[in-house]
């Protein structure tokens, strides 16, 4: 005598193991997101920091700018370093940050007249929690004597 049994009982716990593939798959998609969206806010961390450190490291050299290229003034030798003050930090959208900013000044002959070449650099960093992020940036200029 052959049982063969066909039909709604032998198709008996296949809805288990469907709906378990189902939550597996699920679960796993999940995870990728959570995966994707802290991946994606960190490096916004990272985008925002390092325009702040940006924009600090500018107002260094700014800085260096003003005071060897004096609007109404004559130019001035540039030999040093400058950082940012404690009050520099409380400006909105600079929390955190600091600059330090490098000028030197070498006299150069260029066609029997003496001129001052100066290079000025500036790195800003600035903190968000655990994130520091440092940018760096030069310039160079010539002063013409008159």
């Amino acid at each position: 005598m052959c049982h063969n049994v066909k039909g709604p009982l032998r198709q008996r716990g296949s809805l288990l193991v469907i709906s378990l593939f189902v939550l597996i798959v699920g679960a796993l998609l999940g995870v990728t997101m959570v995966r994707l969206l802290s991946a994606s806010s960190q490096s916004v961390i990272y985008e925002v920091t390092g325009q702040r450190a940006f924009n600090a490291a500018n107002s260094g050299l700014q800085q260096l700018l003003a005071g060897s290229f004096p609007v109404g003034g004559s130019p001035t030798v540039c030999n040093g370093t400058i950082t940012s003050d404690a009050a520099f930090s409380q400006i909105d959208g600079l929390q955190n940050c600091q600059y330090e900013a490098r000028c030197s000044t070498t006299e150069l002959l260029v066609a029997g007249q003496t001129r001052q070449y100066v290079r000025l650099s500036s790195t800003g960093y600035c903190a968000a929690g655990s994130v520091i992020v440092s940018r760096t940036v030069a310039a160079d200029a010539v002063q013409q004597e008159q």
